[in-house]
């Protein structure tokens, strides 16, 4: 069966899912869209430009199926809450399938690896394990949380298989050199052949730097905890991800049109299964807006998305972790009805610093003159009610420390101080990424 064939008989599976939960067929009757007529990725973009689409907040009305085997994880939070993303055997066979092509690539049988992507509530660590755990790799997890900072606690997982490869958070793989330094260890000397990176966005400058002090070739991939393995880098230190089709169908558009080859836009995902093996899936996610956005470097027959490069995200990186500046909006109108008197403007600075942890800088603007007990207190406030709305911040943050939030309050028009020349004329910048 030729591709197109066969993803063709995939969107009608999961377009005839769809139809079987009340927020589609809702969806189908209010935008007057025959679901019936939906077979092709061209048919899903027509049905995109009349209003059928997804994201982070229809999570729990687009269930399809859900038992006591399902896993539930925590994601990165919007305001409110962190998102919750589960999985069932279904979900774990699609996850497995979209990490083989890179898995063969990047490991061969001999490879003893250690998967230090984060355990439960996080989803990384689990979906690796099912798929080196269904490929019969020699492995063991090594989650990032019980690792922390700790160089030593590495070297006592690295020592159980004496690893000759990883798996980890890009900052993770990134700080590691340095810890290790701490102790005497140079990273050369541990024997690893291969890194694989996900997470965040990152450098190709980045991943040479820490593959140079591990002497290893890093391969980096997008993985997302909705679709799981979206794409993988077709050789290290390229840029150019694979998309893994057919269980993933991705789109780039721009104001509601896809972009052409060489364009960037928004990312639409699409989680396609097999019809023949996978039965119940835990959720249907049919254009799925999942907030970032991705250069177009091929198409098949000008129209399928297979190459994307240049991924990014709206959202500040906290190794893993995720902070989209819009959960500020919220921190701001809660504080600003006690009485707190910030203006509302607000910018987040993304950086790394010396130990080469991440750092969030969230800056506000007050109006008011505030004492240093007085503004220690607001600054408490604006920390505790991140925490609450975004679970993997706290971690990162306060458990595995991995990373840090820094919160200050500025006065009017000191809001980009030390960054003035990175601010142009235009609406204003919320999110500063300095790498």
């Amino acid at each position: 069966m030729s591709l197109d064939d066969e993803l063709s008989k995939r969107i009608k599976y999961v377009v005839s899912m769809a139809q079987e939960i009340p927020f589609y067929k809702r969806k189908f009757k209010e935008l007057n869209i025959d679901s019936q007529k939906i077979r092709t990725p061209q048919d899903l973009l027509k049905a995109y430009k009349k209003g059928l689409y997804t994201s982070g907040s229809d999570l729990p009305y687009v269930i399809y199926y859900s038992d006591n085997r399902t896993k539930e994880f925590l994601t990165s939070g919007t305001s409110g809450k962190p998102k919750k993303v589960s999985m069932n055997y279904d979900d774990e066979d699609r996850i497995v399938a979209q990490s083989t092509p890179l898995f063969r690539k990047a490991f061969d049988k001999s490879e003893k690896i250690l998967n230090c992507f984060p355990e439960h509530p996080a989803i990384s660590g689990h979906m690796a394990n099912c798929a080196l755990s269904a490929l019969g790799y020699n492995f063991i997890h090594a989650p990032a949380q019980k690792i922390k900072d700790d160089a030593n606690k590495f070297l006592e997982f690295y020592n159980k298989i004496k690893a000759t490869a990883f798996m980890s958070l890009t900052t993770f793989a990134y700080r590691l050199p340095v810890n290790l330094e701490k102790i005497g260890i140079d990273s050369r000397e541990l024997g690893i052949r291969t890194i694989l990176t996900s997470g965040e966005s990152s450098s190709i400058e980045r991943r040479k730097k820490f593959g140079n002090e591990f002497g290893s070739i890093v391969y980096d991939f997008y993985g997302t905890s909705e679709g799981g393995m979206l794409a993988y880098e077709k050789e290290p230190f390229t840029n150019e991800y694979i998309i893994t089709l057919p269980w993933t169908l991705i789109s780039i558009t721009k104001d509601g049109e896809e972009v052409s080859i060489g364009e960037t836009g928004d990312v639409l995902l699409t989680n396609l299964y097999d019809p023949i093996h996978h039965q119940k899936p835990w959720a249907i996610l049919l254009n799925y807006r999942i907030g970032d956005w991705a250069r177009c470097l091929e198409k098949r027959d000008d129209e399928v998305v297979t190459l994307i490069g240049d991924v990014r995200r709206w959202a500040a990186y906290l190794a893993g972790a995720k902070l989209d500046p819009t959960e500020l909006e919220k921190i701001i109108e809660d504080l600003r009805a006690e009485g707190v008197g910030l203006t509302g403007e607000y910018a987040v600075i993304n950086y790394y610093d010396e130990e080469r942890r991440a750092v969030a800088e969230v800056r506000m603007e007050i109006a008011k003159s505030l004492t240093l007990q007085e503004r220690e207190e607001v600054e408490r406030k604006i920390r505790e009610k991140i925490y609450e709305s975004n679970y993997p911040v706290w971690e990162q943050t306060e458990v595995a420390k991995n990373a840090r939030l820094i919160i200050k309050l500025t006065t009017p028009g000191k809001l980009y101080q030390g960054y003035e020349h990175l601010i142009k004329p235009g609406k204003p910048r919320r999110l500063l990424t300095i790498q």
